[in-house]
């Protein structure tokens, strides 16, 4: 008898999210303790990371995995700091134009 099974997907899209943070993840159903597991393959000698302690996946699993997170943590924090600068200087500059627009319009 099998031991656990690979989760491929699920309702809220959790699994493909995790590999959005790294392509390498994968979930794991281990029917002994009765829990998710979240592996990855690009480990060398046990793909296992972590024990999931929630009875579904869902929006705790994202956060769980970002917290446990080392390598990329750094490099995720520019990328999101990177992207919330841009953000801000698209949005200033279209308070601007817009500002801009109704000057002229007067």
């Amino acid at each position: 008898m099998k031991k656990s099974f690979e989760i491929y997907s699920d309702c809220q899209d959790i699994i493909k999210r995790l590999k959005e943070i790294d392509k390498d993840y994968f979930v794991v159903y281990n029917l002994a303790r009765k829990c998710f597991e979240l592996h990855n393959r690009a480990q060398e000698r046990d793909t296992f990371c972590l024990t999931l302690p929630f009875e579904s996946l869902d929006e705790r699993t994202i956060d769980l995995t970002l917290k446990t997170l080392s390598v990329k943590r750094d490099e995720l924090v520019k990328e999101l700091e990177k992207e919330n600068e841009e953000m801000k200087k698209r949005k200033c500059r279209a308070i601007l134009n817009d500002a801009e627009a109704r000057l002229y319009e007067s």
